[in-house]
């Protein structure tokens, strides 16, 4: 329980996950897409839900350790009160870090800040009133089960301390009682505790007995509601700050542990960690677990060939990639027509990285902005869009926004599309988390004939839809006569699969001859198979019918927020973010270079690389010289994160080199970095007002602006 305590001390204070927004979430909570008034007011009701919750596990797991409490008036409340230091402390706490946040990351008025602390003060008080209400009316003390009047609590007790009874080695060997001399009677009174050696011992334990049903009972109530809540979470009233909801997730682990107790007593910690081994096993099973999937996939039919056999007949057929590579000529050719006003023009690739929201409203900002200074000519001239995670959901945006720019109200380079990028995405994911995924999954949904159970996933694509206007309510297939047309760039998404480390091509255009090596008579080799791609391995599972926001989602699992999205195929492969392998897409940029150079070098007066980062691609380097034994023993598990992206770079640098060899003309790679070198902008799908500014001045770095001048040279 007090694991639990720690670990929401490491949220407010920081020190715990702050890479990823964490501390946000608590410190500037967001309903209904603001912070307000209620959304602190729904952190300091879930707060005291946390709270009481607490109070009632530990009286139903450390009230026989009290059993002078049974004499007392409202036994249940004394309890609270002598057990109320850690919530005060944190309470407190938690108000002062807002505070000290609004002041130095949002200058928000004094005014607004006491109507803040004011908040979560009134949603704290309320909750725990209304709990003691309903156990000051329902509780009794041994007084009321006898029927006859409660004397006043302060009659002098008898002195046990320094008895042979209450000696220090007593009280240590003790499993039945603690010796206590005084209680708080009030938070402001000390009072002795009561000598109940004359009360009779089943009265007493009767007493505590009947205050643990009415304990339970009012877990169990609490429990029910969280479920139920649940239920509405397609209802944005219903969708409480992430903050919250990672509380209320708390509050479910307290209620379920002390049920654990009530039952088994000093057994529970065997039995939890024999059922924590017993599911483990069972999840192996498909009848005992949960299936995260793809919407628009067929699961219930035959399941795809996913064996070195099969990856090996698909992606050397020559007559299917002879015919696929004929698909992108005239691709390539529509792509020229368009753009038939320079005699060669340069073709245009974008490569976007991961990052959650950071990157999701970097890289739309950035076309919107890129696109922007060069009269449209970017959009015009870009042909193909990789990357990994977030990147590729912004570049997704303006990808569609840009083939609606005839009937949409707004220019597409209007600030409310940038509004509706940066939206939260996080709470309904949080919300899901807490009420449904690890409990329940009791509501389903259907995607054409077919039918799934809602879960995180479906929260996120629901509330990426609901953000963007649902424009990217479309299906893979959707994008196929479009892209063909050259009327937007091509999109290769690319997933990682767990089981081995491949990559998942997930396009609307058939892209065989990005899953197999040229022939080269120099080179004797049987190369592995590295890509595979999607819409053949699984055609007969309908793969063209996938929704293309299940797609982004696939690119975009981030481990634990995101559930990784199983596919139907046997065995059974997962799939997880993009950025594991290639967190830029440029492996699919590269290939494809390399598939057509004949034609670009022939076409085209040479391409032009845009890579959009959401960190710098020059990383200082470490200077921390000694490391704690922990540190040391972490390193190389921790130094291979950490560098996971700077490793990919060296790499992705040198294929660039050896490939410039193939062409006559030049490949300009203009990169554009998001000011985020100290990680201040967290890894998350939920960006404060602050980091919504960060991300959106990061043009303005001098470095940054260079690039802006070179692009428009460039494109010229």
């Amino acid at each position: 329980m007090l694991i639990l305590w720690l670990i929401l001390f490491g949220f407010v204070s920081k020190s715990l996950a702050s890479k990823y927004g964490i501390y946000y979430l608590f410190l500037a909570p967001e309903y209904l897409g603001s912070v307000s008034f209620w959304s602190y007011f729904i952190m300091g009701f879930a707060i005291g839900t946390f709270v009481m919750t607490f109070n009632i596990s530990s009286y139903i797991m450390n009230s026989k350790y009290f059993p002078f409490i049974a004499a007392l008036k409202s036994p249940f409340l004394r309890f609270c009160i002598n057990n109320s230091l850690l919530p005060f402390i944190f309470i407190t706490y938690y108000v002062l870090q807002v505070i000290n946040y609004q002041i130095q990351n949002e200058n928000t008025s004094k005014e607004t800040i006491a109507l803040y602390v004011f908040a979560i003060i009134i949603g704290y008080v309320i909750n725990i009133i209304g709990s003691l209400t309903y156990f000051l009316s329902t509780n009794k003390n041994i007084f009321e089960k006898l029927g006859i009047s409660s004397s006043v609590d302060d009659e002098n007790p008898t002195n046990t301390l320094f008895t042979k009874q209450g000696s220090v080695y007593d009280i240590l060997k003790s499993k039945t009682k603690w010796h206590v001399e005084i209680y708080l009677h009030t938070p402001f009174v000390v009072k002795p505790a009561r000598d109940i050696s004359h009360y009779d011992e089943k009265m007493l334990k009767s007493v505590i007995s009947q205050n643990h049903l009415n304990a339970s009972f009012f877990e169990i109530v609490i429990f029910i509601s969280l479920i139920v809540l649940g239920l509405f979470s397609e209802n944005k009233i219903f969708v409480i700050p992430a903050g919250a909801s990672i509380i209320l997730f708390f509050t479910i682990l307290f209620i379920l542990m002390s049920a654990f107790y009530t039952w088994l007593k000093g057994w529970t910690a065997i039995v939890i960690l024999s059922l924590f081994f017993l599911v483990n096993h069972l999840s192996k099973n498909d009848n005992f677990s949960y299936d995260n999937m793809a919407y628009g996939l067929n699961y219930n039919t035959v399941k795809a060939d996913y064996s070195i056999k099969n990856l090996s007949k698909l992606s050397n057929n020559t007559s299917r990639i002879k015919k696929d590579k004929k698909n992108a000529i005239a691709i390539l050719e529509n792509w020229k027509k368009k753009n038939n006003s320079i005699s060669k023009p340069k073709i245009v690739f974008v490569n976007t990285s991961g990052g959650g929201s950071r990157a999701m409203l970097w890289t739309f900002y950035m076309l919107q902005t890129t696109d922007s200074i060069t009269n449209g000519k970017l959009f015009n001239q870009a042909h193909l869009i990789t990357g990994s995670s977030g990147g590729m959901i912004g570049a997704a945006y303006f990808r569609e926004l840009y083939l609606r720019k005839n009937n949409l109200n707004h220019s597409i380079y209007s600030k409310k599309y940038i509004n509706n990028v940066a939206q939260d995405l996080l709470n309904p994911i949080a919300f899901s988390i807490a009420t449904n995924d690890f409990f329940f999954r009791l509501k389903k949904h259907k995607v054409g004939n077919y039918s799934y159970t809602k879960d995180r996933g479906y929260s996120f694509e629901r509330q990426l839809l609901l953000n963007t206007g649902e424009i990217l309510d479309k299906t893979l297939k959707d994008y196929t006569s479009p892209e063909y047309n050259a009327e937007i760039p091509m999109m290769v998404l690319a997933p990682t699969v767990i089981n081995d480390g491949r990559r998942m091509l997930i396009s609307s255009q058939p892209i065989s001859y990005l899953t197999t090596n040229d022939y080269i008579n120099s080179v004797k080799n049987k190369p592995i198979i590295e890509n595979v791609e999607f819409t053949r391995l699984f055609a007969a599972q309908d793969a063209e019918n996938v929704r293309f926001t299940s797609a982004l989602r696939m690119s975009a699992t981030f481990p634990i927020i995101m559930p990784r999205v199983s596919l139907p195929s046997e065995p059974k492969i997962n799939v997880i973010d993009a950025g594991m392998r290639d967190n830029f897409g440029k492996l699919t940029t590269y290939k494809y270079i390399y598939t057509f150079k004949d034609w670009i070098n022939e076409n085209t007066s040479g391409i032009v690389i845009i890579t959009l980062r959401d960190k710098p691609k020059q990383l200082a380097v470490n200077k921390k010289s000694i490391n704690s034994i922990a540190e040391n023993f972490l390193s190389p598990v921790g130094s291979l994160y950490d560098n996971l992206f700077p490793i990919q770079d060296y790499n992705l640098d040198q294929m660039l080199h050896y490939l410039g060899n193939d062409f006559t003309k030049p490949i300009d790679v203009v990169d554009f970095e998001l000011n985020n070198s100290e990680n201040e902008i967290s890894l998350s799908w939920h960006l404060t007002t602050k980091e919504k500014e960060k991300v959106v001045n990061s043009i303005n770095s001098k470095k940054n602006q260079e690039s802006l001048k070179r692009l428009k040279l460039l494109l010229l």
